[in-house]
Protein backbone atom coordinates (compact mmCIF):
# COMPACT_ATOMS: atom_id res chain seq x y z
CA UNK A 1 0.00 0.00 0.00
CA UNK A 2 1.49 3.53 -1.25
CA UNK A 3 1.89 6.18 1.50
CA UNK A 4 1.68 9.91 0.66
CA UNK A 5 4.72 11.51 1.59
CA UNK A 6 2.57 13.99 3.92
CA UNK A 7 1.53 11.28 5.76
CA UNK A 8 5.03 10.43 6.38
CA UNK A 9 5.97 13.60 7.24
CA UNK A 10 3.16 13.71 9.88
CA UNK A 11 4.07 10.80 11.51
CA UNK A 12 7.24 11.87 11.38
CA UNK A 13 7.03 15.27 13.23
CA UNK A 14 4.07 13.74 15.58
CA UNK A 15 6.64 11.34 16.94
CA UNK A 16 9.19 13.64 17.12
CA UNK A 17 7.29 16.12 18.84
CA UNK A 18 5.94 13.31 21.69
CA UNK A 19 9.65 12.33 21.95
CA UNK A 20 10.84 15.56 22.63
CA UNK A 21 7.68 16.16 24.88
CA UNK A 22 8.39 13.48 26.94
CA UNK A 23 11.97 14.00 27.17
CA UNK A 24 11.49 17.42 28.06
CA UNK A 25 8.15 16.11 30.70
CA UNK A 26 11.09 13.83 32.07
CA UNK A 27 13.78 15.98 32.85
CA UNK A 28 11.55 19.42 34.06
CA UNK A 29 9.47 17.16 35.90
CA UNK A 30 11.30 15.86 38.89
CA UNK A 31 11.88 18.99 39.81
CA UNK A 32 8.42 20.98 40.98
CA UNK A 33 7.68 24.24 42.34
CA UNK A 34 4.62 24.83 44.66
CA UNK A 35 3.04 28.36 45.11
CA UNK A 36 0.86 28.76 47.87
CA UNK A 37 -1.41 31.08 46.11
CA UNK A 38 -4.11 31.24 48.67
CA UNK A 39 -1.72 32.54 51.20
CA UNK A 40 -0.93 36.00 50.59
CA UNK A 41 0.99 38.13 53.85
CA UNK A 42 2.37 41.47 52.86
CA UNK A 43 4.14 40.40 56.47
CA UNK A 44 5.68 37.82 56.27
CA UNK A 45 9.11 37.38 56.52
CA UNK A 46 10.95 34.78 54.40
CA UNK A 47 13.54 33.78 57.29
CA UNK A 48 9.81 32.66 59.47
CA UNK A 49 9.16 30.13 56.49
CA UNK A 50 10.09 26.58 56.64
CA UNK A 51 9.07 23.42 55.14
CA UNK A 52 9.16 19.44 56.37
CA UNK A 53 8.57 16.77 53.81
CA UNK A 54 7.00 13.52 55.62
CA UNK A 55 8.56 10.87 53.42
CA UNK A 56 12.53 12.62 51.98
CA UNK A 57 12.93 9.11 50.34
CA UNK A 58 10.14 10.60 47.63
CA UNK A 59 10.49 13.71 47.97
CA UNK A 60 13.05 16.32 49.13
CA UNK A 61 12.22 19.98 49.72
CA UNK A 62 15.17 22.27 48.32
CA UNK A 63 14.05 26.18 49.36
CA UNK A 64 11.89 27.75 50.67
CA UNK A 65 10.87 31.52 49.78
CA UNK A 66 8.44 34.28 48.98
CA UNK A 67 8.18 34.97 44.95
CA UNK A 68 7.53 38.33 43.67
CA UNK A 69 4.23 38.28 44.54
CA UNK A 70 4.66 37.56 48.29
CA UNK A 71 3.25 34.20 48.40
CA UNK A 72 4.76 31.17 49.71
CA UNK A 73 7.03 28.93 47.73
CA UNK A 74 9.05 26.30 47.72
CA UNK A 75 11.23 23.93 45.49
CA UNK A 76 11.41 19.94 45.40
CA UNK A 77 13.01 17.77 44.09
CA UNK A 78 12.33 14.11 42.94
CA UNK A 79 14.25 10.96 44.89
CA UNK A 80 12.16 8.04 44.25
CA UNK A 81 8.54 7.28 43.57
CA UNK A 82 5.50 7.19 46.04
CA UNK A 83 3.56 9.33 48.12
CA UNK A 84 4.44 12.52 50.61
CA UNK A 85 3.28 15.12 51.89
CA UNK A 86 5.47 18.79 52.38
CA UNK A 87 4.26 20.56 55.10
CA UNK A 88 4.61 24.62 55.54
CA UNK A 89 5.41 26.44 58.79
CA UNK A 90 5.47 30.19 59.30
CA UNK A 91 7.66 30.29 62.16
CA UNK A 92 6.16 27.62 64.34
CA UNK A 93 2.33 27.57 63.01
CA UNK A 94 1.28 24.99 59.92
CA UNK A 95 0.32 27.04 57.80
CA UNK A 96 -0.78 24.35 54.56
CA UNK A 97 0.05 20.77 53.88
CA UNK A 98 0.47 19.91 50.26
CA UNK A 99 0.09 16.16 49.04
CA UNK A 100 2.87 15.30 46.37
CA UNK A 101 2.79 12.28 44.24
CA UNK A 102 5.66 10.87 41.85
CA UNK A 103 4.82 8.59 39.14
CA UNK A 104 6.70 6.18 37.67
CA UNK A 105 8.29 8.06 35.46
CA UNK A 106 10.22 10.66 38.16
CA UNK A 107 7.62 13.26 37.76
CA UNK A 108 6.41 15.32 40.96
CA UNK A 109 2.23 16.31 40.56
CA UNK A 110 0.85 18.21 42.98
CA UNK A 111 -2.10 15.53 43.92
CA UNK A 112 -4.63 18.08 44.65
CA UNK A 113 -4.07 19.66 41.02
CA UNK A 114 -2.45 17.50 39.02
CA UNK A 115 -0.07 20.11 38.40
CA UNK A 116 3.94 19.88 37.52
CA UNK A 117 6.16 21.92 36.13
CA UNK A 118 6.30 22.06 32.32
CA UNK A 119 2.58 21.36 31.47
CA UNK A 120 1.68 24.00 29.43
CA UNK A 121 4.42 22.81 26.64
CA UNK A 122 2.13 19.56 27.02
CA UNK A 123 -0.53 21.87 26.33
CA UNK A 124 1.15 23.67 23.28
CA UNK A 125 2.53 20.55 22.02
CA UNK A 126 -0.79 18.71 21.81
CA UNK A 127 -2.70 21.90 20.21
CA UNK A 128 0.51 21.62 17.74
CA UNK A 129 0.03 18.03 16.60
CA UNK A 130 -3.82 18.56 16.62
CA UNK A 131 -3.20 21.52 14.03
CA UNK A 132 -0.64 19.48 11.94
CA UNK A 133 -3.50 16.73 12.08
CA UNK A 134 -5.62 18.63 10.77
CA UNK A 135 -4.07 20.70 7.77
CA UNK A 136 -2.95 16.98 6.70
CA UNK A 137 -5.95 15.87 6.93
CA UNK A 138 -8.29 18.86 5.25
CA UNK A 139 -5.27 18.89 2.33
CA UNK A 140 -6.43 15.29 1.27
CA UNK A 141 -9.90 15.40 1.74
CA UNK A 142 -10.10 18.74 -1.10
CA UNK A 143 -7.80 16.85 -2.84
CA UNK A 144 -9.84 14.07 -3.06
CA UNK A 145 -12.69 16.02 -3.75
CA UNK A 146 -10.85 18.18 -6.20
CA UNK A 147 -10.18 14.88 -8.37
CA UNK A 148 -13.31 13.22 -7.69
CA UNK A 149 -11.73 10.72 -5.69
CA UNK A 150 -14.87 9.54 -3.72
CA UNK A 151 -13.90 6.97 -1.18
CA UNK A 152 -13.41 5.66 2.50
CA UNK A 153 -10.39 7.42 2.66
CA UNK A 154 -11.78 10.55 1.42
CA UNK A 155 -14.15 10.42 4.66
CA UNK A 156 -11.68 9.35 7.02
CA UNK A 157 -9.68 12.28 6.27
CA UNK A 158 -13.03 14.83 6.57
CA UNK A 159 -14.16 12.60 9.66
CA UNK A 160 -10.88 13.27 11.55
CA UNK A 161 -10.28 16.62 10.59
CA UNK A 162 -13.48 17.30 11.90
CA UNK A 163 -13.08 15.44 14.98
CA UNK A 164 -9.23 17.06 15.58
CA UNK A 165 -10.61 20.29 14.84
CA UNK A 166 -13.54 19.94 17.74
CA UNK A 167 -10.76 19.20 20.52
CA UNK A 168 -8.80 21.91 19.44
CA UNK A 169 -11.25 24.24 19.67
CA UNK A 170 -12.49 23.33 23.04
CA UNK A 171 -8.74 23.42 24.04
CA UNK A 172 -8.13 27.25 22.68
CA UNK A 173 -10.88 28.01 24.41
CA UNK A 174 -10.25 26.83 27.60
CA UNK A 175 -6.70 28.45 27.67
CA UNK A 176 -7.83 31.11 29.03
CA UNK A 177 -9.31 30.15 32.78
CA UNK A 178 -6.62 26.45 33.00
CA UNK A 179 -3.46 27.55 35.06
CA UNK A 180 -2.97 23.65 35.73
CA UNK A 181 -1.95 19.99 34.45
CA UNK A 182 -5.60 18.73 35.86
CA UNK A 183 -7.47 21.48 34.23
CA UNK A 184 -6.02 20.91 31.45
CA UNK A 185 -6.78 16.94 31.39
CA UNK A 186 -10.35 17.64 32.89
CA UNK A 187 -11.17 19.85 29.77
CA UNK A 188 -8.92 17.58 27.16
CA UNK A 189 -10.83 14.37 28.73
CA UNK A 190 -14.58 16.28 28.76
CA UNK A 191 -14.24 17.44 25.30
CA UNK A 192 -15.54 14.28 24.05
CA UNK A 193 -18.60 14.45 26.12
CA UNK A 194 -19.14 18.28 24.84
CA UNK A 195 -18.63 17.65 21.32
CA UNK A 196 -21.30 14.40 21.72
CA UNK A 197 -23.32 16.78 23.47
CA UNK A 198 -23.59 19.57 20.77
CA UNK A 199 -23.89 17.06 18.31
CA UNK A 200 -26.73 15.47 19.87
CA UNK A 201 -29.60 17.97 17.99
CA UNK A 202 -27.66 17.22 14.28
CA UNK A 203 -27.35 13.44 15.20
CA UNK A 204 -30.84 12.84 16.99
CA UNK A 205 -32.11 14.47 14.05
CA UNK A 206 -30.25 12.39 11.30
CA UNK A 207 -30.84 8.69 13.67
CA UNK A 208 -34.96 9.55 13.52
CA UNK A 209 -34.88 10.57 9.57
CA UNK A 210 -33.10 7.90 8.44
CA UNK A 211 -35.37 5.41 11.10
CA UNK A 212 -38.61 6.96 9.75
CA UNK A 213 -36.56 6.58 6.07
CA UNK A 214 -36.81 2.75 7.47
CA UNK A 215 -40.45 2.42 7.80
CA UNK A 216 -40.89 3.77 4.64
CA UNK A 217 -38.63 1.51 2.93
CA UNK A 218 -40.24 -1.51 4.28
CA UNK A 219 -43.33 -0.57 3.52
CA UNK A 220 -42.47 -0.50 -0.21
CA UNK A 221 -39.57 -2.69 -0.72
CA UNK A 222 -40.77 -4.82 2.15
CA UNK A 223 -39.03 -6.22 5.36
CA UNK A 224 -35.55 -7.17 5.20
CA UNK A 225 -32.29 -6.96 7.95
CA UNK A 226 -30.62 -4.70 5.81
CA UNK A 227 -33.75 -2.45 5.55
CA UNK A 228 -33.58 -1.78 9.42
CA UNK A 229 -29.67 -0.34 9.36
CA UNK A 230 -31.15 2.80 10.36
CA UNK A 231 -33.35 1.88 13.25
CA UNK A 232 -30.60 0.02 14.56
CA UNK A 233 -28.39 3.20 14.35
CA UNK A 234 -30.52 4.80 16.46
CA UNK A 235 -30.84 2.17 19.11
CA UNK A 236 -26.98 2.10 19.27
CA UNK A 237 -26.48 5.45 19.55
CA UNK A 238 -29.13 6.56 22.31
CA UNK A 239 -27.58 3.65 24.11
CA UNK A 240 -24.32 4.97 23.75
CA UNK A 241 -25.52 8.35 25.35
CA UNK A 242 -27.04 7.18 28.73
CA UNK A 243 -23.43 5.97 30.05
CA UNK A 244 -21.69 8.99 28.35
CA UNK A 245 -24.01 11.69 29.56
CA UNK A 246 -24.10 9.41 33.52
CA UNK A 247 -22.67 11.95 36.35
CA UNK A 248 -22.05 8.48 38.83
CA UNK A 249 -19.09 8.15 40.37
CA UNK A 250 -16.67 10.60 38.37
CA UNK A 251 -13.98 10.91 40.81
CA UNK A 252 -12.93 8.69 44.11
CA UNK A 253 -10.83 10.15 46.91
CA UNK A 254 -9.50 12.39 44.69
CA UNK A 255 -8.22 10.47 41.89
CA UNK A 256 -10.29 10.01 38.45
CA UNK A 257 -12.46 6.80 38.81
CA UNK A 258 -12.54 3.95 36.47
CA UNK A 259 -16.03 4.81 35.17
CA UNK A 260 -14.72 8.18 34.37
CA UNK A 261 -12.18 6.26 31.86
CA UNK A 262 -15.07 4.41 30.64
CA UNK A 263 -16.84 7.33 29.55
CA UNK A 264 -14.06 9.42 28.23
CA UNK A 265 -13.29 6.46 25.71
CA UNK A 266 -17.07 6.10 25.24
CA UNK A 267 -17.64 9.95 24.61
CA UNK A 268 -14.79 10.03 22.09
CA UNK A 269 -15.64 6.74 19.90
CA UNK A 270 -18.94 8.25 19.94
CA UNK A 271 -17.55 11.45 18.95
CA UNK A 272 -15.55 10.28 16.40
CA UNK A 273 -17.54 7.86 14.47
CA UNK A 274 -20.29 10.88 14.59
CA UNK A 275 -18.23 12.42 12.51
CA UNK A 276 -17.36 9.81 10.11
CA UNK A 277 -21.09 8.94 9.65
CA UNK A 278 -21.66 13.06 8.84
CA UNK A 279 -18.89 12.78 6.56
CA UNK A 280 -20.06 9.55 5.15
CA UNK A 281 -23.25 11.28 4.21
CA UNK A 282 -21.74 14.51 2.98
CA UNK A 283 -19.37 12.52 0.79
CA UNK A 284 -21.92 10.35 -0.56
CA UNK A 285 -23.68 13.31 -1.32
CA UNK A 286 -21.20 15.40 -2.74
CA UNK A 287 -20.45 11.63 -5.33
CA UNK A 288 -24.13 12.14 -6.75
CA UNK A 289 -23.53 15.85 -7.67
CA UNK A 290 -20.23 15.40 -9.41
CA UNK A 291 -20.42 15.74 -13.22
CA UNK A 292 -17.98 13.78 -14.78
CA UNK A 293 -15.64 15.69 -17.77
CA UNK A 294 -16.83 15.05 -21.41
CA UNK A 295 -13.63 12.66 -21.91
CA UNK A 296 -14.98 8.93 -20.88
CA UNK A 297 -14.71 6.20 -23.83
CA UNK A 298 -16.69 3.65 -21.80
CA UNK A 299 -19.89 3.86 -19.91
CA UNK A 300 -20.91 0.90 -17.64
CA UNK A 301 -24.77 0.92 -16.82
CA UNK A 302 -25.08 -1.24 -13.52
CA UNK A 303 -27.82 -3.85 -13.57
CA UNK A 304 -30.78 -4.26 -11.30
CA UNK A 305 -34.16 -6.07 -11.63
CA UNK A 306 -36.25 -6.22 -14.91
CA UNK A 307 -40.11 -6.54 -15.21
CA UNK A 308 -41.84 -10.26 -16.27
CA UNK A 309 -41.76 -9.18 -20.31
CA UNK A 310 -37.87 -8.46 -20.35
CA UNK A 311 -38.02 -4.86 -20.18
CA UNK A 312 -36.60 -2.49 -17.86
CA UNK A 313 -38.12 -1.35 -14.80
CA UNK A 314 -38.54 2.62 -13.87
CA UNK A 315 -34.97 2.64 -12.04
CA UNK A 316 -33.66 0.46 -14.38
CA UNK A 317 -34.64 2.85 -17.34
CA UNK A 318 -33.29 5.80 -15.19
CA UNK A 319 -29.94 4.38 -15.26
CA UNK A 320 -29.69 3.69 -19.10
CA UNK A 321 -30.98 7.25 -19.73
CA UNK A 322 -29.00 8.87 -17.52
CA UNK A 323 -26.15 7.24 -19.70
CA UNK A 324 -27.70 8.18 -22.92
CA UNK A 325 -27.98 11.67 -21.70
CA UNK A 326 -24.55 11.86 -20.52
CA UNK A 327 -23.32 10.35 -24.29
CA UNK A 328 -25.43 12.56 -25.92
CA UNK A 329 -24.34 15.93 -24.06
CA UNK A 330 -20.07 14.43 -24.53
CA UNK A 331 -20.55 13.34 -27.81
CA UNK A 332 -22.46 17.06 -28.46
CA UNK A 333 -19.36 19.14 -26.50
CA UNK A 334 -16.37 16.96 -28.09
CA UNK A 335 -17.51 14.85 -30.94
CA UNK A 336 -16.55 11.76 -28.73
CA UNK A 337 -18.31 8.68 -28.86
CA UNK A 338 -18.19 6.24 -25.37
CA UNK A 339 -19.08 2.54 -25.64
CA UNK A 340 -21.93 1.43 -23.31
CA UNK A 341 -21.36 -1.39 -21.07
CA UNK A 342 -24.60 -2.77 -20.13
CA UNK A 343 -23.64 -5.07 -16.97
CA UNK A 344 -26.13 -7.88 -15.61
CA UNK A 345 -26.88 -11.62 -15.54
CA UNK A 346 -29.75 -13.36 -15.32
CA UNK A 347 -31.56 -13.73 -12.08
CA UNK A 348 -33.62 -17.06 -11.37
CA UNK A 349 -36.71 -15.18 -11.82
CA UNK A 350 -36.13 -13.11 -15.03
CA UNK A 351 -36.54 -14.08 -18.27
CA UNK A 352 -33.81 -12.33 -20.01
CA UNK A 353 -30.25 -11.11 -18.38
CA UNK A 354 -30.37 -7.64 -17.76
CA UNK A 355 -27.40 -6.48 -19.89
CA UNK A 356 -29.50 -7.78 -22.58
CA UNK A 357 -32.77 -5.83 -21.29
CA UNK A 358 -30.19 -2.49 -21.72
CA UNK A 359 -29.45 -3.76 -24.82
CA UNK A 360 -31.91 -3.94 -26.14
CA UNK A 361 -33.31 -0.66 -24.90
CA UNK A 362 -30.08 1.29 -26.33
CA UNK A 363 -30.73 -0.29 -29.71
CA UNK A 364 -34.50 0.83 -29.58
CA UNK A 365 -32.98 4.43 -28.57
CA UNK A 366 -30.60 4.19 -31.74
CA UNK A 367 -27.78 2.73 -30.76
CA UNK A 368 -25.95 0.71 -33.54
CA UNK A 369 -24.77 -3.09 -31.92
CA UNK A 370 -20.97 -2.29 -32.38
CA UNK A 371 -21.08 0.75 -29.59
CA UNK A 372 -22.82 -1.84 -26.91
CA UNK A 373 -20.29 -4.30 -24.89
CA UNK A 374 -22.63 -6.50 -22.93
CA UNK A 375 -21.28 -7.95 -19.59
CA UNK A 376 -24.04 -10.74 -18.95
CA UNK A 377 -22.51 -12.86 -15.97
CA UNK A 378 -22.54 -10.94 -13.24
CA UNK A 379 -24.70 -11.23 -10.27
CA UNK A 380 -23.88 -7.99 -7.85
CA UNK A 381 -22.38 -4.88 -7.97
CA UNK A 382 -18.77 -6.01 -7.23
CA UNK A 383 -18.83 -8.39 -10.18
CA UNK A 384 -20.64 -5.59 -12.19
CA UNK A 385 -17.42 -3.26 -12.03
CA UNK A 386 -14.91 -6.03 -12.09
CA UNK A 387 -16.70 -8.29 -15.00
CA UNK A 388 -17.21 -5.09 -17.07
CA UNK A 389 -13.33 -3.73 -16.16
CA UNK A 390 -12.49 -7.16 -17.54
CA UNK A 391 -14.61 -6.26 -20.90
CA UNK A 392 -13.30 -2.84 -21.02
CA UNK A 393 -9.77 -4.12 -20.27
CA UNK A 394 -10.27 -6.53 -23.60
CA UNK A 395 -11.81 -4.01 -25.74
CA UNK A 396 -9.70 -1.72 -25.10
CA UNK A 397 -6.03 -3.82 -24.94
CA UNK A 398 -5.35 -1.81 -22.10
CA UNK A 399 -6.68 -0.50 -19.28
CA UNK A 400 -3.86 2.78 -19.21
CA UNK A 401 -5.53 6.00 -20.01
CA UNK A 402 -9.22 4.52 -20.47
CA UNK A 403 -11.54 6.98 -18.61
CA UNK A 404 -14.90 5.19 -17.93
CA UNK A 405 -18.27 6.10 -16.37
CA UNK A 406 -21.03 4.46 -14.34
CA UNK A 407 -24.19 5.28 -14.52
CA UNK A 408 -26.36 3.67 -11.58
CA UNK A 409 -29.12 5.26 -9.16
CA UNK A 410 -27.86 8.52 -7.07
CA UNK A 411 -27.65 6.21 -3.80
CA UNK A 412 -25.71 3.80 -5.50
CA UNK A 413 -22.82 6.05 -6.62
CA UNK A 414 -20.71 6.28 -3.60
CA UNK A 415 -20.39 3.00 -3.74
CA UNK A 416 -19.39 2.71 -7.47
CA UNK A 417 -16.74 5.04 -6.53
CA UNK A 418 -15.41 2.43 -3.81
CA UNK A 419 -15.62 -0.50 -5.91
CA UNK A 420 -14.35 0.77 -9.03
CA UNK A 421 -11.39 1.94 -7.24
CA UNK A 422 -10.70 -1.25 -5.82
CA UNK A 423 -10.95 -3.15 -9.02
CA UNK A 424 -8.50 -0.52 -10.75
CA UNK A 425 -10.92 1.34 -13.16
CA UNK A 426 -10.36 5.37 -13.31
CA UNK A 427 -14.17 5.95 -13.14
CA UNK A 428 -16.70 7.97 -12.57
CA UNK A 429 -20.29 8.32 -11.50
CA UNK A 430 -23.12 9.20 -13.61
CA UNK A 431 -25.84 9.51 -11.29
CA UNK A 432 -29.87 8.59 -12.13
CA UNK A 433 -32.54 10.35 -9.69
CA UNK A 434 -34.95 7.63 -7.39
CA UNK A 435 -36.82 7.38 -4.28
CA UNK A 436 -35.74 9.55 -1.36
CA UNK A 437 -36.03 6.59 0.83
CA UNK A 438 -33.32 4.77 -0.77
CA UNK A 439 -30.87 7.60 0.47
CA UNK A 440 -30.57 7.09 4.31
CA UNK A 441 -30.32 3.06 4.07
CA UNK A 442 -27.60 3.36 1.54
CA UNK A 443 -25.80 6.08 3.21
CA UNK A 444 -25.31 3.65 6.51
CA UNK A 445 -24.48 0.57 4.05
CA UNK A 446 -21.19 2.82 2.99
CA UNK A 447 -20.77 3.85 6.95
CA UNK A 448 -20.16 -0.09 7.82
CA UNK A 449 -18.25 -0.95 5.05
CA UNK A 450 -16.33 2.00 5.92
CA UNK A 451 -16.16 0.90 9.66
CA UNK A 452 -15.05 -2.61 7.89
CA UNK A 453 -12.89 -1.67 5.39
CA UNK A 454 -10.70 0.78 7.80
CA UNK A 455 -10.93 -1.54 10.82
CA UNK A 456 -7.02 -2.00 10.81
CA UNK A 457 -6.99 2.07 11.10
CA UNK A 458 -9.86 2.61 13.48
CA UNK A 459 -8.25 0.21 15.57
CA UNK A 460 -5.23 2.23 16.14
CA UNK A 461 -7.19 5.19 16.46
CA UNK A 462 -9.27 3.22 19.69
CA UNK A 463 -6.29 1.76 21.01
CA UNK A 464 -4.55 5.61 21.26
CA UNK A 465 -8.03 6.33 23.08
CA UNK A 466 -7.73 3.64 25.10
CA UNK A 467 -3.64 4.62 25.90
CA UNK A 468 -3.74 7.90 26.53
CA UNK A 469 -6.43 6.60 29.26
CA UNK A 470 -4.47 4.64 30.75
CA UNK A 471 -1.39 6.42 30.41
CA UNK A 472 -3.01 9.00 32.82
CA UNK A 473 -4.71 6.36 35.17
CA UNK A 474 -1.36 4.96 36.03
CA UNK A 475 1.13 8.00 35.75
CA UNK A 476 -0.40 10.55 36.68
CA UNK A 477 -3.38 9.65 38.85
CA UNK A 478 -1.41 7.01 40.01
CA UNK A 479 -2.16 2.99 40.59
CA UNK A 480 -4.79 3.59 43.02
CA UNK A 481 -6.92 4.36 40.33
CA UNK A 482 -7.51 0.74 39.91
CA UNK A 483 -7.16 -0.18 43.67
Amino acid sequence: MKIRLRFFILFAVLAAMAVGTAVYVSLEGNTYTEHLTFFVNNYLKEEDLSIKVDDESVVVAERVFLDENHTISADFKSVGEGNTKANFYNKENLVADIPLHVNGLGIIIQTYSKNFDGYLLVEIEVLIGLAFIIIVMAASFLECLKKAKYSYSMVSYGGIALFCAAIMTVLIYGMQWHNSFDQFLTQFFSTGSLFAFVAAPLMVTICVLIALSNISLIRHEGFRPQNMLGIALAVVWFAALIPIFSTVAMFRGGHFSIWMYVKVFLSYLVSLMSCMLLFTIICAFLSTRHKPAYNRDYLIILGCCIRNDGTPTPILRGRIDAAINFEKAQFAATGKHAKFVPSGGQGSDEVISESESMKRYLIEQGYPEEQIIKEDKSVNTDQNIKFSRDKIEEDAGTLDGVKAGIATTNYHIFRSYILAKKHGLDAEGISAKTKWYFYPNAFLREFAGLIVDLKFKLAVIVLLLLGACLFDALFINGLETFI
